[in-house]
């Protein structure tokens, strides 16, 4: 016993916290889709996964590492914590299941037919940008001999690559319409769903990408949770086991462990995929915060490069990282393992702003993501839901990436704030929170 905990004792530790992130969605009956929740339970089962040591690049953190992760963790549920403090959640409130809500009340409040127009537009530009990347290979990729060439960085799409990554913008429009609690318009329900089908399906076909079919399903989980009824544990643990046999499928579609066929793979190389693909970031995180004598240490980005995002479409951030030689999204001087090169959101804060930002960046961010939570629950607007949805896949993903340093991600941020505006009707939803409060106040 004392030599699986001394083998195993992180991985447990970090099982343990993961399990009473569920156990508490379980028993209390609490929202599984809090910040704070989300953030502990990815954090804390990722390492927990990656501190099995199947891969024998995946060594013990050094302190400074700890320092980081722990650092970080703490950072978070403080300024979770913090905001629950100064701004107490009113009993009113507490239950926003959508069984609880006033029938067809969003009807009053939002031009639905509008949104149905403009989701249109974007599902057309997808498609534009699928018959573009056709045009191209010649086929769909997945139809191709060679799909590990026509999904490498070398295979240049121009504007069509990008039409066809922002298929998770057209789920998030589609999906938020789906939903009969908030949109009567039968119709407009049932093309919503189609177009969510359709749009992940040809998605996989024409790029198949880890990143937008996990965001399009991870879109449409929060939303259901919320818009249709909160989802019990089991379903949380079967989802987290097809989400392991989606990675390996997508892994073989795109051939890239040299074979697009399970004969072909030993079973354990089949079941390490997954790990690699998770433990990658922690050992990359570790190997960069603690660098060998011989290897020289990433050089600050003095907080510049965590605004590349915001203006990447204006090539000034791409200018910048080359003028000074800082990594783009590939990370080269981070891979301990040659193609393995993801880090995490942790070595990208570091980076930016060393131990300082480690402590402040996670705080800040999750007070005004515990805002967003609590002003969702009490202006129910699709604007509010499309960005929580948004942004809390993100922040649960924040092991492997972070998001905010995208353009895409700040471009879809744009149009959904944009379509949001456009069809909600002049102070309408500020009359629903008021009358809203009124009505739940009484109840209770």
């Amino acid at each position: 016993m004392f030599d699986v905990l001394q083998e195993y004792g992180v991985s447990i530790v970090c099982f343990l916290l993961a399990i009473i992130c569920l156990f508490q969605t379980w028993i209390l009956k609490k929202d599984f889709f809090r910040p704070a929740n989300i953030y502990a339970f990815t954090q804390a089962l990722t390492l927990g996964v990656a501190y099995l040591k199947l891969n024998s690049a995946m060594s013990d953190f050094r302190p400074l590492t700890w320092i980081v992760w722990i650092g970080a963790m703490v950072s978070f549920l403080l300024g979770s914590l913090v905001f629950s403090l100064v701004f107490p959640k009113e009993k009113a409130f507490q239950d926003s299941a959508p069984e609880n809500w006033l029938p067809n009340s969003m009807e009053k409040h939002y031009h639905w037919n509008r949104h149905f127009y403009l989701m249109l537009f974007f599902f057309a530009v997808f498609l534009v940008g699928v018959l573009g990347m056709v045009s191209k290979v010649g086929t769909l990729i997945v139809f191709t001999d060679n799909v590990s060439k026509w999904v490498s960085s070398e295979a240049n799409y121009g504007v069509f690559s990008i039409f066809v990554m922002s298929s998770p913008l057209v789920v998030l429009l589609a999906g938020v319409s789906a939903f009969k609690s908030i949109n009567p318009n039968r119709f407009i329900r049932i093309s919503s769903v189609f177009i969510c089908v359709v749009t992940i399906v040809l998605a996989v076909l024409a790029y198949p990408s880890r990143t937008s079919l996990f965001l399009s399903v991870g879109i449409l989980f929060i939303l259901f949770n919320y818009l249709k009824k909160k989802v019990s544990v089991l379903f949380i643990v079967v989802t987290l086991f097809l989400a392991v046999a989606l990675f390996v499928s997508v892994a073989l579609i795109r051939a890239q462990y040299g074979t697009r066929s399970l004969e072909g793979m030993a079973i354990d190389r089949v079941a390490s995929i997954p790990y690699d693909y998770i433990a990658n970031n922690y050992w990359n995180l570790d190997f960069m915060l603690n660098p060998m004598s011989d290897r020289e240490r990433h050089p600050s980005t003095y907080g510049i490069d965590a605004f590349h995002g915001i203006f990447e479409f204006t090539m000034l951030p791409g200018l910048i990282r080359n003028y000074y030689g800082w990594d783009n999204a590939f990370n080269k001087s981070v891979q301990k393992i040659p193609g393995y090169n993801t880090t995490g959101y942790l070595w990208e804060v570091y980076k930016d702003w060393g131990i300082l930002g480690v402590a402040l960046f996670p705080f800040v961010i999750a007070f005004l993501i515990s805002y967003l939570y609590e002003k969702v629950h009490k202006t129910k607007t699709p604007l509010l839901w499309m960005l929580y949805a948004l942004f809390l896949y993100h922040l649960g993903w924040w092991f492997f990436t972070a998001g905010y340093k995208s353009g895409l991600f700040w471009l879809w941020i744009y149009v959904i704030f944009f379509i949001g505006k456009v069809c909600e009707k002049r102070n309408s939803f500020k009359t629903q929170e008021m009358n809203q409060e009124k009505i739940m106040v009484e109840k209770f």
